[in-house]
C-alpha cells in the first residue's frame, strides 16, 4: 500500500474528520460505542466518519476494478495479436451472441420470464434487434475488460473485509490493561484502514500536486500511525497492518482467480487436443524437411 489511494475524495474526508475531532482519542475509560450515540448528531444525517468510510471503501473497490481491467486488456490484446487466440476469443464471441439471440427471440414472443402478450409484436421486434446489436458490440469486447459484476463482488469482498477489520482491532483493542487513550470503535478501525493504505508510502510523501508533508503535519500519511502507537504500540500495530493487509490481499486474490476462469473456460471450449496430433505434426514437417 503505496499511499496513492489517500488523495482526492479519500483525503478531503480525512481532513474533515481530523478538523471535527471526529477521530480524535480520548483519555483513559473505556472506547465508546459508536452505534450509542443519539441526539442531535444523529438526526443531522450521516457523520463525517460514515463520508470516510463510505471514500476509502469506493477507493479501494474502484483500485480493486481497475487492476482487473488492465489484466484484461492486457490478456485480450495478447491473445488478439496471436493468430490462434484471436480465434478462440472469436468462437468465444459469436457463442454468447447466439446464446443472447436467443434469448432476445424467446422474449420477444413469450415476453420477459415467460409472460405472452407483452405489447405490440412489432414494437418487440425493433427492440430486440435493438439489443442484440448492443450485445454483439458488448462482446466484440468482453473479454479486454472486467467481468460486469465484479464491482458489485468487490463492494461485497471489501465490505466483508472491513467487517473482519473490525473485529480484529477490536480484539487488540481490548488486550491492554493499562491503555492510556481510547478511540470509539469505528473511529478506531478507519484509523487502521487509512494507516494501511499508506503504509508503504515513501517517506516525507505528499498528496499528488502538494509538497512532502513536514514530519508535524496532521497528514493521513503520518498521523494514523501516531494515533495508533499510543494505543497499540508499534511492535502490536505492525501486527495487526500486517493481519489486515494479508486478509485484503486474500480476498482480492480471489476475486482475481474467479476473473481469470473465463479465460480458462475459452480454451477449454476449444476441446482438447487429439493424442495423435502432436506426431501428425511432427511427421508433416519431417515430410516437409525431406522434400527440401
Amino acid at each position: 500500500m503505496d499511499g496513492s489511494l489517500l488523495r482526492g475524495e479519500v483525503l478531503a474526508r480525512w481532513e474533515d474528520c481530523v478538523v471535527g475531532g471526529d477521530l480524535r482519542p480520548r483519555r483513559g475509560g473505556k472506547p465508546a460505542k459508536s452505534g450509542t450515540k443519539k441526539g442531535k448528531r444523529a438526526r443531522r444525517g450521516p457523520s463525517r466518519t460514515a463520508a470516510l468510510n463510505t471514500a476509502l471503501r469506493s477507493a479501494v473497490e474502484s483500485f480493486i476494478v481497475s487492476v482487473a481491467d488492465r489484466a484484461a486488456e492486457t490478456v485480450d490484446g495478447s491473445w488478439r495479436a496471436d493468430p490462434a487466440g484471436s480465434v478462440l476469443l472469436a468462437d468465444a464471441a459469436a457463442e454468447r451472441a447466439r446464446d443472447v439471440r436467443a434469448k432476445q427471440v424467446f422474449e420477444s414472443v413469450f415476453g420477459p420470464a415467460g409472460q405472452s402478450g407483452a405489447g405490440d409484436p412489432a414494437d418487440a421486434d425493433i427492440k430486440a434487434a435493438d439489443e442484440i446489436k448492443a450485445a454483439d458490440a458488448a462482446q466484440a469486447s468482453a473479454f479486454s475488460r472486467s467481468s460486469p459484476d465484479l464491482a458489485l463482488r468487490a463492494a461485497r469482498a471489501v465490505g466483508a473485509w472491513q467487517d473482519h477489520l473490525s473485529r480484529l482491532v477490536e480484539a487488540e483493542d481490548q488486550r491492554p490493561a493499562n491503555r492510556r487513550v481510547s478511540f470509539e470503535d469505528e473511529a478506531l478501525s478507519l484509523v487502521v484502514l487509512v494507516a494501511m493504505l499508506g503504509e508503504d508510502a515513501p517517506a516525507g510523501a505528499g498528496t499528488a500536486g502538494q509538497p512532502a508533508a513536514a514530519p508535524g503535519d496532521a497528514s493521513a500519511y503520518v498521523e494514523p500511525r501516531r494515533m495508533l502507537a499510543s494505543v497499540f504500540g508499534a511492535a502490536v500495530l505492525t501486527e495487526i497492518l500486517a493481519k489486515a493487509r494479508a486478509d485484503l490481499l486474500d480476498r482480492v486474490r480471489l476475486l482475481f482467480d474467479e476473473e481469470l476462469v473465463r479465460f480458462v473456460e475459452v480454451i477449454d471450449a476449444a476441446g482438447a487436443c487429439e493424442d495423435v496430433a502432436a506426431v501428425r505434426l511432427y511427421q508433416a514437417e519431417f515430410s516437409l524437411e525431406a522434400v527440401r
